[in-house]
């Protein structure tokens, strides 16, 4: 019976196709990617785990699984986690109206300073694997020696009013499981979206031979979200509002984006030698 329960909950879960989250104040729906659900407290092992993987200068409202691997999930099991989506921002920009010149100047900044804006996430993010590193050495006694070796982003391949969407490779170095160096490579398409004056990193994390499945997922989910997303009578005045009014610095937003995709990415791995682990514990039982 309970297995019944947890297959019709994960059913239930498949058919659900928007889902509502609060930024600040305002309220914004966000369509779950084709063929993907919701992670939830239900599935509190992946709950937990998937925290360890947001950056610290972002939050994030909400991520995306395969639908069938929901029933693994739902059974307190850490599943495949090669492809999955996130919705986050700025922790600075949670409570803050952007108006529409203040998108297009982030738009502007991320196109013309794209080099220098992965330049300063490196030096970030370098500072935040070391702290990485002494947390899993410290919860498992190994020494992973974590680096960010390599960054190759993709031209910007969509721009609408309302968004703007650029891949880029990673190339991470670890000690394997024998202590010996090793490295592999993911990719992100990183998204930002525009609406109801705020503004949200998609991310949509793959393998290393997915870029053309990740662009085209991503526009998709981006248009969808867009849609549900019309702004009402006081969001277009608004969005309307000088630039000027909230000094934002749009380089740091760039880079905030990038730290979130940097981070996001290294759950993959880790889920695979999470469950290579399990797998190894039970064959030597």
């Amino acid at each position: 019976m309970k297995i019944l329960l947890t297959l019709l909950f994960a059913f239930i879960s498949f058919l659900s196709d928007a889902n509502t989250i609060t930024v600040g104040e305002t309220k914004i729906n966000i369509p779950s990617p084709k063929n993907y659900s919701a992670v939830s407290v239900e599935m509190p092992a992946l709950f937990e785990f998937q925290k360890q993987f947001v950056g610290i200068t972002n939050q994030e409202f909400i991520s995306f699984i395969l639908s069938s691997e929901t029933p693994l999930a739902l059974q307190n099991k850490i599943p495949n986690l090669d492809r999955r989506f996130s919705v986050q921002t700025a922790k600075d920009l949670v409570n803050k109206t952007v108006s529409i010149s203040g998108f297009n100047v982030l738009k502007e900044t991320v196109k013309n300073q794209n080099n220098e804006i992965i330049r300063k996430s490196k030096e970030a993010i370098d500072a935040q694997f070391r702290d990485i590193n002494k947390n899993l050495s410290e919860k498992h006694k190994v020494d992973l020696a974590l680096s960010l070796s390599n960054i190759i982003p993709q031209p910007v391949h969509i721009e609408t009013e309302r968004s703007l969407a650029y891949s880029v490779y990673v190339k991470y170095n670890i000690n394997d499981k024998a202590g010996e160096p090793s490295s592999f490579v993911s990719i992100t398409t990183a998204t930002f979206v525009y609406v109801k004056g705020k503004i949200l990193f998609l991310y949509s994390f793959a393998g290393e031979s997915d870029l053309e499945w990740s662009q085209n997922i991503s526009k998709q989910w981006a248009n969808s979200i867009i849609k549900a997303n019309p702004s009402g009578i006081e969001e277009k005045v608004s969005e309307l509002l000088p630039i000027n009014i909230l000094g934002i610095s749009w380089e740091q937003v760039g880079i905030k984006s990038l730290i979130g995709a940097f981070i996001g990415l290294l759950i993959g791995w880790f889920s695979w030698r999470y469950n290579i682990k399990k797998s190894s514990q039970k064959t030597d039982k």
